[in-house]
């Protein structure tokens, strides 16, 4: 009996022991020191790829016009063709789901992903003249595998308006907001951010074909959840906020300060390299 009574005690001493063990790594992976490098690259790159359409939504750098087609009536007009244009609507849904093949000798598909999202945009003018749209959309994009689990989403509401008669500059207004969420199954973890930011008198230049952002600023906030392993308890769960402002520079650099902390990167928004100013 007293031999039993070791041996529970023992394994009981163990498991405490492991379980504290546990609370300890997950306290430490939560409140490690930020890594304001990284997330300044991330914040920054984010916004730049939301608007040129590198999460399936509208892309600035291809002017004054609708990714979706309207109708077939309105095939070839011109943006100055005023009674067709001038406030006209187009609105749709869309949704498919792409499979990529796997290694056969394992018998299961690499990753599905799927797209779904809404889609509103409207045809704006001045003196009866199409110059700017105005576009709300959401695009959701889900992609997952035999070890993983990834779903992000972009919301965004902003005013394009033309500013000279080449339609290639542009001003931007308005609100974007990305989401992720991934959880590595083997692993066990699991991490999260949502990101918001406010355009402020943006200007973008596209005349090269790729869309530089020459002035303007935006702010933005982050609410993050760092990785964290799957099951561990309240209040060993930190979420961490950030918030600064982004200054835009043209040659598709941008000045990010980060806070808390004041923190400021110079951060090339094409190859997401940032560097401490």
């Amino acid at each position: 009996m007293t031999k039993n009574f070791t041996r529970i005690f023992l394994s009981l001493s163990a498991i405490v022991m492991l379980y504290a063990s546990c609370k300890k790594e997950a306290v430490k992976k939560n409140t490690a020191a930020a890594d304001y490098k990284a997330l300044s690259s991330q914040v920054a790159t984010a916004f730049y790829q939301a608007i040129t359409g590198q999460y399936g939504s509208v892309d600035v750098s291809k002017g004054i016009k609708s990714p979706f087609k309207a109708n077939a009536a309105h095939k070839g007009l011109l943006l100055n063709d005023v009674p067709s244009l001038c406030g006209f609507i187009v609105d749709t849904t869309y949704n498919y789901t792409v499979v990529s093949p796997g290694d056969p000798g394992y018998h299961f598909t690499d990753t599905t992903k799927i797209y779904y999202g809404n889609f509103h945009f409207v045809y704006t003018c001045t003196g009866g003249i199409v110059n700017g749209y105005d576009v709300t959309d959401s695009v959701s994009y889900n992609a997952s595998s035999f070890d993983f689990r990834s779903a992000s989403s972009l919301a965004q509401h902003y005013i394009v308006k033309a500013l000279d008669q080449t339609y290639k500059v542009v001003s931007m207004d308005g609100t974007i907001s990305t989401h992720t969420n991934e959880n590595k199954i083997g692993e066990e973890v699991n991490s999260y951010s949502n990101t918001t930011y406010a355009l402020a008198g943006l200007k973008v230049d596209f005349s090269s074909g790729v869309a530089d952002i020459v002035s303007g600023t935006s702010t933005f906030h982050m609410h993050i959840l760092p990785p964290t392993s799957i099951g561990v308890p309240p209040p060993y769960i930190k979420y961490i906020d950030y918030y600064g402002t982004i200054e835009y520079l043209g040659n598709h650099k941008a000045k990010l300060t980060i806070n808390p902390g004041g923190q400021v990167y110079l951060v090339d928004l094409l190859t997401g390299v940032a560097t401490p100013v």
